[in-house]
């Protein structure tokens, strides 16, 4: 679409312990399950003595490990490949590594506009941007592979996520949305 002189573009901030610190409740949960799941299984073929904890050991161990190892990589090269580039008519999105996700929104569609600031995005001068179309109305709701960055594109809206100085690029994309407004 690229119509026009792009007005400025914007690239989210990876911080890998907070990653590490937004994964944690899967971690514990899958390392819980992978341990009674495939340890179990691997109990019931009679390998293994009664009572033997190894295999649940084992499992639980391996998901402990590969889970946040998945997260962090995953969001670390999904980041590096992210941008939202701000048009006088449109944002322009790509992101991806595993998949690649492209979106284009014309700011004349775009209802909303909201910021939010967890706390620990503020320690890191960070905060997220949604601009949600007619069809959304608030922002997406909570998927896992949303929390581990791994895709960003709902139905209709975009998050431009983790940015710096989020105050003076709220008020940027609110002075395009205003002007294309009818």
């Amino acid at each position: 679409m690229s119509s026009g002189d792009m007005e400025f573009s914007v690239r989210p901030v990876f911080i890998g312990w907070i990653t590490l610190l937004v994964q944690l409740p899967l971690q514990l949960f899958f390392t819980l399950w992978a341990g009674a799941f495939f340890g179990g299984m691997l109990m019931a073929t009679g390998w293994f003595e009664r009572g033997s904890g190894a295999p649940f050991i084992f499992f639980g161990a391996v998901a402990f490990i590969s889970i946040p190892l998945i997260a962090y990589f995953g969001k670390s090269l999904n980041y590096s490949r992210t941008e939202y580039r701000f048009f006088e008519d449109h944002l322009e999105f790509e992101e991806g590594f595993f998949s690649i996700n492209k979106k284009v929104i014309r700011f004349s569609d775009v209802k909303e506009v909201t910021m939010r600031k967890g706390i620990l995005q503020r320690i890191y001068g960070l905060g997220t941007i949604y601009l949600a179309t007619l069809a959304t109305g608030s922002s997406p709701s909570f998927r896992p592979f949303i929390a581990l960055s791994f895709g960003n594109v709902s139905g209709s809206g975009i998050s431009v996520r983790d940015i710096r100085d989020p105050d003076q690029t709220f008020d940027r994309i609110r002075q395009l949305v205003d002007a294309h407004r009818e």
